[in-house]
């Protein structure tokens, strides 16, 4: 009978050679790349300086092109500030001239906005987009940097999308679209 304490295949030596290591981690550095939203990460009725109501839409863009091909990217978030409904939230008001970010993001990914006038007033109603909408479709990401010190007190980079612009030549990605 085997004693699992001594058998060779568990007690066998293991050791990390880093000058083996073929994976380093490199930071994406700073600029403009052409890229597809991979996925959203969503946050619903979230209150904003305790004045606002929003949704936060967090996309995931993978780069389509160059040096980081295929590596995913977290976007800052694009508030989509919204009525709030006064019987849940009677101390909130609304915010709508700050969903300027959200009707750039809908519009870069060709999605309709539809406009309408209202008390003569030109109104842009901003549709509620989800995963399944967003999935697969170009965008050019403008990439900056989170600096921030993690618990055993290293400075950490992480590069974020903050901005996005059309990619004109970008055309939907449904290879992994459920299809």
């Amino acid at each position: 009978m085997s004693d699992f304490l001594t058998d060779e295949k568990v007690v066998s030596e293991s050791f990390y050679d880093p000058s083996e290591d073929d994976n380093k981690y490199v930071v994406i550095p700073k600029g403009d790349y052409n890229a597809h939203v991979d996925s959203l990460e969503l946050k619903e009725n979230i209150v904003v300086r305790s004045k606002f109501l929003a949704d936060i839409f967090q996309p995931i863009f993978k780069i389509a092109t160059g040096d980081f091909k295929g590596r995913k990217i977290k976007s800052k978030g694009f508030f989509r500030f919204k009525s709030p409904d006064k019987s849940k939230y009677p101390d909130l008001s609304t915010n709508m001239g700050s969903n300027k970010g959200y009707m750039t993001l809908v519009e870069v990914l060709g999605i309709s906005v539809n406009k309408k006038e209202v008390d003569g007033k030109t109104l842009y109603d901003l549709p509620f987009v989800t995963s399944y909408e967003m999935e697969g479709r170009p965008a050019t990401v403008r990439v900056d940097h989170d600096l921030w010190t993690n618990n055993s007190g290293e400075e950490i980079t992480t590069p974020k999308v903050v901005n996005v612009f059309k990619w004109e030549d970008g055309k939907r990605d449904v290879a992994d679209l459920p299809f």
